[in-house]
């Protein structure tokens, strides 16, 4: 019995050993099919990005404060050669074809549908179409032999009026059904209409306030830095004429300073004589 459980001890052990290796092994399929799938995926990541080669446009910051400058409208014919600059400043540009890594590759419609593609190009080009409905289904014409018909022709007149027959059956249940429940679902739909609407009314004069705090936040503060923008120039100017003012004082001091120290040689001069 003991050797026995010992060989049961033993054999249990050796199990447990295994488990680990053979859990490896079976992981070790999953582990190299992670690989692959990441390396298809960089793969189509870098294929996509091929495709797509976006960059950012370098835009020069701007310093324009529209709801404090009017220059454009007050002085006249400066639009008109803003518009003239502008169009120079574009000139130079670049052109962009069609061809351009700027631009997304033209999206061809209906690639992977032929059929799809070719009724696009049918109705592209104005051409009528080939698969018109049948209006003779719905007609119940008797043949034109009359009662000299052939067989054929009055059992396709009576599989026609059986097709009829069956149309006409679909419609007037149908036709019951609407009077039945046609109203209360067509209350139901307009109800939920409603709601739509108001839900949409609701989020765009949510968006119309916001967009009317944030012009009027940007009004506020370009305002109150071209007042500030104002007052900083108005000081600049008062420095700049203090400056041509004390500059115009020191030239002219200067001037009196070279004549009263030429005064002032032709009094030593004359003193001179006099001793």
């Amino acid at each position: 019995m003991a050797r026995a459980r010992g060989r049961a001890s033993n054999g249990s052990a050796a199990s447990d050993v295994a488990d680990p290796i053979a859990s490896t092994s079976s992981t070790a399929p999953s582990s190299e099919q992670t690989a692959s799938d990441s390396t298809e995926a960089l793969a189509i990541e870098r294929s996509s990005k091929d495709l797509f080669q976006y960059h950012a446009v370098d835009v020069a910051p701007t310093d324009a404060l529209p709801y404090f400058d009017r220059e454009l409208e007050l002085q006249p014919g400066l639009r008109a050669r803003v518009d003239a600059l502008i169009a120079e400043e574009q000139a130079t540009f670049p052109p962009l074809s069609s061809t351009s890594t700027r631009l997304p590759p033209v999206f061809e419609p209906f690639s992977t549908r032929p059929d799809l593609r070719a009724e696009l190009d049918r109705v592209a080009s104005g051409l009528p179409s080939q698969h018109a409905l049948d209006t003779q289904r719905y007609t119940l014409p008797s043949p034109a032999a009359g009662v000299d018909a052939p067989t054929t022709e009055w059992q396709s007149a009576v599989d026609s009026a059986h097709a009829q027959l069956a149309h006409m059956s679909v419609r007037l249940k149908n036709i019951e059904l609407l009077k039945k429940y046609g109203a209360n679902a067509w209350r139901l739909s307009n109800f939920q209409q409603e709601q739509d609407i108001r839900l949409i009314s609701e989020q765009l004069d949510a968006v119309k306030a916001e967009t009317n705090d944030i012009n009027r936040l940007r009004q506020k503060d370009q305002l109150e830095a071209g007042s500030k923008l104002a007052l900083l120039e108005k000081r600049w100017t008062e420095l700049i004429s203090r400056g041509l003012q004390l500059e115009v004082a020191n030239v002219t001091t200067r001037e009196e300073l070279e004549g009263l120290r030429g005064k002032k040689r032709r009094l030593e001069a004359q003193l001179g004589q006099l001793e």
